[in-house]
């Protein structure tokens, strides 16, 4: 399983801005050229059994467009959302797409606790103990000082526009420090 699970944030698909607020990450021509490089991306990277967490912000498009993109995705999506997911939230044919859908989520991949939520934490379940907290939302921002065992997952950390798969971040998260407590309550 772990080598068919995949982490991603951030699609924007169909936000006819994005390419200009992310200049260095985004390419084509124009909005559905993006859209259309985004949709060829994760399908080079996800087998159609490969299994994807969404951690937010999938789409600023209406809901046929949404579907369309959707639709056309390998592998089966679950989403966690975030601030920009109204219409998702809305209509119950966008949510039937995603084999799950929520506000925050913890999994274990591999025996390791990842903790999946739109918005970077300062603290999260079992962080002391190694557990990986994936988050979106921050576009790459918070790169240069990643919190322990933290990733930003969105599609604006990588010059490829694909989802990130288990391996690349588990290969990367394994090398940062297991944050220590510092004072205050301590787990027993």
């Amino acid at each position: 399983m772990h080598n068919k699970t995949f982490f991603t944030s951030d699609n924007h698909f169909s936000h006819k801005r994005i390419q200009e607020f992310c200049p260095l990450t985004r390419f084509g021509s124009d909005v559905l050229d993006m859209n259309e490089r985004m949709v060829a991306a994760w399908n080079a990277k996800v087998p159609e059994d490969g299994v994807v967490w969404c951690l937010g912000d999938f789409s600023f498009g209406g809901k046929d467009s949404a579907l369309s993109y959707i639709k056309r995705l390998n592998g089966t999506k679950h989403l966690v959302y975030g601030n920009h997911d109204k219409i998702i939230r809305k209509n119950a044919d966008l949510r039937s797409c995603f084999a799950s859908t929520q506000e925050y989520k913890e999994i274990s991949v591999d025996g390791i606790a990842v903790i999946m939520f739109h918005y970077p934490i300062r603290e999260w379940n079992h962080m002391h103990h190694g557990a990986f907290h994936l988050y979106g939302h921050v576009h790459g921002g918070f790169d240069k000082a990643p919190l322990g065992r933290s990733m930003d997952v969105g599609i604006d950390t990588r010059f490829d526009m694909a989802p990130w798969s288990w391996v690349e971040i588990k290969a990367k998260l394994e090398l940062m420090e297991i944050r220590p407590h510092h004072g205050g309550f301590r787990e027993t």
